[in-house]
């Protein structure tokens, strides 16, 4: 099994700079635990890509282990990629499945 790269589209490091000052907001230090949670996801996602489930076309979900966070990304079996394309908060968006 090889490990694929790891693409996260630029506009979502605005998304990723908003929830960490919202932790920050909320409880000092959080957002380094965020950073933590959302790296551990994104190597899972680079290590083993393809076992997470599709959800719609091509699109798949993995959800954070801690945060009520989950990372949509699709993957190119011909480029070794994995692209990430949104980070949602279940919370707002109630059609995301946490299973």
């Amino acid at each position: 099994m090889r490990n694929f790269k790891i693409v996260v589209q630029n506009i979502l490091k605005q998304d990723v700079k908003d929830a960490c000052k919202w932790c920050n907001e909320k409880q000092p230090g959080l957002a380094k635990r965020f950073i933590k949670d959302m790296s551990q996801t994104l190597f899972s996602i680079e290590s083993n890509p393809s076992s997470y489930a599709i959800r719609h076309h091509n699109i798949r979900l993995a959800n954070f282990s801690v945060f009520p966070y989950a990372a949509l990304f699709f993957i190119d079996d011909l480029s070794g990629e994995a692209f990430v394309i949104a980070f949602l908060h279940s919370k707002t968006h109630p059609n995301t499945s946490q299973d």
